[in-house]
């Protein structure tokens, strides 16, 4: 009994000594919070390593209970490495342009178009060939260059956010690599309005109303959206595979706010409004007068004399063409016959009278009195039985039209892209 007392005060004491042990880490462990104090310990009793189990519920990291340094992991060391700063050519870019190249995943059919910083080419998925796309590749060099970093990020801005408009051009996606910046757009197929043959088909007057419609249903959004284009004329209009049109290249497009002004020189000369010429502010009407010249050439083949303002340099001479030949009535201004004779095509005395009266709403010279909406556009004479809204203009055919009047479509698109 003695002995089996004196086991039992043993057991006791041992139990009692693993406790204080175990207070004794514990307190250690708080304190300083190192392997290496709990080392000490360890060494002082016999180098034994503490289990678990003698610690009953407490769990310790293994590096505490064996004294080992923890290792890093792969993860944390490969967040621990140095971010280097990027080269200023991308990082110039990288707002809006992703470093993740797709090169890799399309192939080149053809180029389309060449431009002052790049070209356009058709290209196709790799893994599928029938999916057709538009890329257009720009220098960097070229656009750091001519200091037009600005430029191209608001032309993916407004292509981003407008694209999804039935008669603007999409875009999908862009990127950059070390050289370029590529912009990824819809494919259209038929190419430009001047690949139509534009200068020698007589349209019917049905398809021109079409047309016209469908251009200013895309300019009317931009112009809803904040945006003045600036760069309408034929080669920026693109031909779909049912023959509707579409407006591409947002190069010389800028956020404008309703009732604000600018006055940036740019566009092409032709199609310039006058304010833009005299060098005067102007606001988004400077798109319908372009599309008035659009109108134009569509009824007559030629161009207005826009001439009669580009020999005038200064602004006093137009002031004076205005008042002498200008009258307003019913707050627009009517053409005299002088007016006609100097500034409209000889082929305009042909143009049906609702043709003319388009030309002459487009084409007002003060664009206080100038047609600026799709709105207006619906009330004058030519669209009184046409519905200028962008699920009627969809719901037509113009290959239809084109076929019923026989005009020559192209048939022969392999050649035409053969020789882009």
């Amino acid at each position: 009994m003695g002995n089996l007392y004196s086991t039992g005060k043993r057991s006791n004491e041992s139990e009692e000594t693993v406790e204080n042990h175990h207070k004794k880490t514990i307190a250690t462990t708080k304190t300083t919070n190192c392997p290496d104090a709990l080392t000490t310990s360890s060494k002082k009793s016999s180098s034994r390593q503490i289990s678990a189990l003698s610690l009953g519920s407490l769990r310790l990291p293994s590096n505490i209970l064996t004294g080992r340094p923890k290792r890093k992991s792969q993860t944390s060391l490969k967040k621990s490495q140095t971010n280097w700063p990027s080269p200023i050519s991308e990082s110039l870019f990288i707002s809006h342009f992703k470093r993740t190249s797709r090169n890799q995943e399309f192939q080149i059919d053809s180029i389309i178009a060449e431009g002052a910083f790049g070209s356009v080419f058709k290209i196709s998925e790799k893994k599928n060939p029938s999916q057709l796309y538009a890329l257009k590749v720009i220098k960097k060099s070229k656009v750091i260059e001519e200091n037009c970093v600005q430029q191209i990020k608001t032309e993916v801005d407004i292509q981003k956010q407008c694209g999804h408009q039935k008669f603007l051009v999409k875009q999908f996606d862009t990127w950059q690599n070390k050289q370029n910046l590529h912009i990824l757009s819809d494919f259209i197929p038929n190419g430009e309005l001047f690949d139509l043959d534009f200068f020698n088909i007589q349209f019917p007057l049905y398809l021109i109303k079409l047309y016209i419609a469908e251009i200013a249903l895309a300019i009317d959004f931009l112009h809803n959206a904040g945006v003045i284009y600036r760069d309408l004329k034929p080669e920026n209009i693109l031909i779909t595979e049912n023959y509707h049109l579409k407006l591409t290249d947002f190069g010389l497009s800028k956020w404008l706010k309703f009732g604000e002004t600018t006055k940036t020189m740019c566009g092409t000369a032709q199609y310039m409004a006058p304010e833009i010429l005299r060098g005067e502010e102007y606001n988004h009407a400077v798109d319908w007068w372009s599309l008035g010249i659009i109108a134009c050439l569509f009824f007559t083949k030629e161009y207005p004399n826009t001439k009669y303002y580009l020999q005038s340099e200064e602004s006093q001479l137009i002031e004076k063409i205005e008042s002498e030949y200008l009258t307003p009535i019913d707050g627009v201004h009517a053409d005299s016959e002088k007016w006609q004779l100097t500034f409209y095509p000889k082929s305009y005395e042909i143009i049906p009278s609702e043709g003319k009266d388009l030309l002459r709403r487009l084409l007002e010279v003060n664009p206080r009195y100038r047609l600026k909406s799709v709105m207006a556009l619906n009330r004058i004479s030519l669209y009184m039985k046409f519905n200028v809204d962008e699920k009627y203009v969809q719901d037509q055919s113009p290959l239809k039209m084109m076929e019923d009047c026989g005009v020559r479509t192209l048939n022969k698109k392999e050649a035409v892209f053969e020789n882009f």
